[in-house]
């Protein structure tokens, strides 16, 4: 018995014979390559192996592989199975219902799927909705058995013994590994679908069994794909990165990661700090949100930024350790000055600036407050942080001067020029390898944004 998994591609889509692909601006700003091999395809190859070691697996990145008719006709397998996020929904039904007129079972899974079941079981012969290690074990019996059901609704599970992500099953190298240390989110920001899908509970993985892997991993470069990598708790945080230390010390490897703002602003945010950056840490990524306190308030993130932000962000570069900031734009309580303060704070404090459109995912308070504004026509494949999705009632904040304002913002804060003073700028104690992370992000980053506001009509 074989099943193949497939990871979609992201960004919006034209339509290319029966296929679709991605659209021009997409095409340059993923030129680069994903740094790391989809941490779903991986794992889930993984706990099939744990579950079921006769079932051969075949895995697809369609980023960086080609999928064209010719490849879906080749797939021959007993189930093939989709993994699938908001923005990725339009390609994914697409090739599901292409897929299934060729006479192969489909199975879709992952966050819109879980928040849309009904929608996406019009394209699938079976639909997991939340966690899958609960169900996984069940769903490939009724294969074998020939009797899929619909839905398979998978639980909040505690997170020892789980399997190893299998390697070596994809057809490309990817720069960096990744690893998870933990499930759940603490807090209950109205833009955030994390939450809703892992639950307000953390669930964590046990210390050993993170250490050992990324110890045994080939990859000296890592991804936390955590949502925030000290948001777990500060005491259990600071346990993990001193056990990494331990194990790592020789070993040579480095990770970056989000986190929260207020974890660092607590009793022990100094050791806490210290103990990442010794354990590897070069970069984290911060959820500054945006400079509007009416914004912040409104999506319930204020919270999470703490009372002395900005004094937080100063301590973690002062720790060695780089740091990109999320901004998000446009906003309905948001004005055309926002997007200058953006940039403005960024220049103040020497950080990287990653902005995005506010977007409703389905599933979140957002959407739902959102939804009156929703602009009619819009198809998911919008909803992916670069395009506005909703209307705004100051005509200065238009669908094309939101647009044209975030490509502005993002070319602007990638200029050469603030790239190398921002490289300047790094601590000493964070060379090389802080440095060299920064470069790594940095410089492509500057060329595709450079290159999208040039071939952008909203970007001129």
């Amino acid at each position: 018995m074989k099943i193949t998994l497939i990871s979609p591609p992201f960004g919006e889509y034209v339509k290319s014979g029966t296929l679709m692909k991605l659209s021009k601006l997409d095409e340059i700003q993923k030129s680069e390559g994903l740094p790391i091999a989809p941490p779903v395809l991986e794992y889930l190859a993984g706990l099939t192996e744990q579950i079921s070691p006769d079932i051969e697996v075949e895995l697809i990145d369609v980023n960086r592989e080609e999928f064209n008719d010719k490849v879906l006709d080749s797939l021959d397998a007993d189930l093939i199975g989709i993994t699938v996020l908001t923005p990725q929904a339009p390609w994914s039904y697409k090739t599901a219902d292409l897929l299934r007129a060729r006479g192969r079972k489909v199975v879709l899974g992952g966050m819109h799927v879980s928040v849309l079941p009904e929608e996406a079981k019009e394209h699938a012969d079976s639909v997991v909705i939340g966690e899958a290690e609960g169900i996984w074990e069940e769903l490939l019996g009724d294969l074998k058995a020939g009797m899929l059901k619909p839905f398979y609704k998978g639980g909040q599970i505690e997170l020892s013994k789980l399997p190893r992500p299998k390697k070596g099953l994809l057809k490309t190298k990817y720069p960096m590994g990744s690893f998870f240390t933990a499930r759940g989110c603490p807090f209950k920001c109205k833009y955030c679908s994390v939450y809703q899908y892992f639950g307000n509970n953390i669930r964590h993985r046990p210390i050993d069994d993170v250490v050992a892997e990324v110890a045994q991993s080939p990859y000296w470069m890592f991804w936390n794909v955590d949502d925030n990598i000290w948001g777990a708790g500060v005491d259990r945080s600071i346990k993990l990165y001193i056990e990494l230390y331990k194990e790592l010390e020789h070993m040579r490897k480095w990770w970056i990661g989000s986190g929260d703002l207020v974890s660092v602003q607590h009793s022990r945010g100094v050791e806490l700090l210290k103990t990442a950056k010794k354990s590897g840490l070069t970069l984290v990524m911060v959820g500054w949100e945006t400079e509007n306190l009416s914004s912040l308030e409104e999506w319930n993130a204020l919270h999470k930024q703490g009372s002395s932000r900005f004094e937080a962000v100063k301590k973690i570069k002062d720790h060695g350790i780089d740091v990109m900031m999320f901004f998000m734009m446009g906003g309905r309580k948001d004005t055309p000055g926002d997007y200058m303060r953006a940039l403005d704070v960024c220049d103040r404090l020497g950080v990287m600036p990653h902005p995005m459109q506010v977007t409703p995912f389905p599933g979140t308070e957002l959407y739902n407050e959102y939804k009156p504004y929703l602009i009619p026509g819009k198809g998911w494949e919008h909803f992916n942080g670069n395009r506005v999705v909703f209307e705004h009632s100051d005509p200065m904040m238009s669908v094309e001067k939101r647009e044209q304002a975030l490509f502005w913002l993002r070319a602007e804060g990638f200029s050469p020029m603030r790239v190398i003073k921002r490289l300047c700028s790094i601590k000493l104690s964070g060379f090389p390898m802080t440095h060299v992370t920064s470069a790594m992000i940095q410089i492509p980053m500057s060329r595709a944004f450079r290159e999208i506001r040039e071939g952008n009509p909203y970007a001129k």
